[in-house]
């Protein structure tokens, strides 16, 4: 009998997932998310998550801002985007924007 004859991996691909609640801890997942989209997720992992995969996805406005790979555990982070929360990238917009016209307006004043 073959060890992994019962063997299961699934692969999510081009999902979306706002306001999705993840739980991969103590588990071995054997799941892959290719060029997926999390928005507003919070993504539970842990030191026993195994078998778990995340390349090419965009993670915005979630729990957590990095993924590391970790050959051992076979958890693959690769090619990821990590967004800051929409209000704080509005807020360093706002403020590269006042910096900008600050220096604009004393460039135009000085003779």
């Amino acid at each position: 009998m073959n060890e992994f004859e019962d063997f299961e991996e699934r692969v999510i691909y081009k999902q979306r997932f706002q306001g999705t609640f993840l739980d991969f801890r103590a588990r071995t997942c054997f799941q892959r998310y290719d060029c997926c989209e999390f928005v507003k997720a919070t993504i539970l992992i842990d030191e026993t998550t195994q078998a778990l995969a995340f390349t090419s996805c965009i993670f915005e406005d979630c729990n957590i801002d990095r993924l590391t790979s970790d050959e051992g555990r076979t958890l693959i982070a690769r090619d990821n985007i990590f967004k800051a929360p929409i209000e704080q990238r509005r807020s360093e917009f706002e403020k590269r924007l006042a910096d900008a016209l600050a220096k604009r307006s004393d460039s135009e004043r000085r003779p």
